[in-house]
């Protein structure tokens, strides 16, 4: 009699996310249906359903598959951080990094602005948010960022400059003159100097700093 071909659960996973995350960065997630999923990992609809519940569960895994090691070099990045402000420096450069490095993620991250579902643009690792929201109140307390700024919109604006430029830079094309890629190293040394220093230039007064702003008007 043949020989029944052991089934190895984890090599299955595997297929079926690799055939999901495939189908999820062209398609988006309404035009991927299981049997194509299903298709392209060669297994039948109902071992998915048995492994990942639910096609909306299945993305989340597939976006969660994605963000695993960034997720990890933001843990190191907390994890090592000193006063002064260089964390979150460092932790800009590291999304920076990740996203330049991931083109499949940003376009998945594309989609979801696209899609009519509700719930795909929930967090997948909310424990990273929570953390830098402690990081940045940390900072605001000891004076490193400006305490009238709400944390989460420094979180929002920061992530918010790094992803735009990796989903829209084409557009910027004609304004550089060229391959926009190329401007990648520069444009993440602007973000860092509009993080640690502003864009008003030295004795222009800050925003929200009376004696910044008190000393200038004195001045004229």
């Amino acid at each position: 009699m043949p020989r029944t071909k052991k089934r190895d659960p984890e090599a299955t996973r595997r297929a079926i996310l690799r055939a999901a995350a495939k189908l999820f960065v062209d398609r988006g997630f309404a035009a991927t249906s299981m049997t194509e999923i299903a298709r392209g990992a060669h297994v039948t609809k109902s071992l998915i359903h048995h492994h990942f519940g639910s096609k909306e569960e299945l993305w989340a895994e597939v976006k969660r598959k994605l963000l695993a090691h960034y997720a990890e070099q933001q843990v190191d990045v907390y994890q090592s951080a000193t006063p002064g402000g260089e964390t979150l420096r460092k932790s800009v450069e590291t999304l920076f990094e990740f996203l330049r490095d991931n083109p499949d993620f940003v376009r998945l991250s594309g989609w979801v602005d696209l899609e009519k579902k509700q719930g795909l643009a929930g967090m997948a690792y909310p424990e990273l948010v929570s953390t830098g929201l402690e990081l940045v109140e940390e900072e605001q307390a000891a004076g490193n960022i400006r305490a009238d700024l709400e944390p989460r919109h420094v979180i929002a604006a920061l992530v918010s400059l790094c992803s735009h430029w990796f989903r829209a830079r084409r557009e910027f094309d004609s304004m550089y003159e060229g391959d926009v890629s190329t401007w990648d190293g520069s444009y993440l040394e602007a973000i860092c100097k509009i993080l640690e220093g502003g864009v008003r230039g030295p004795g222009q007064g800050a925003a929200g700093d009376p004696r910044r702003a008190g000393a200038v008007a004195a001045k004229r």
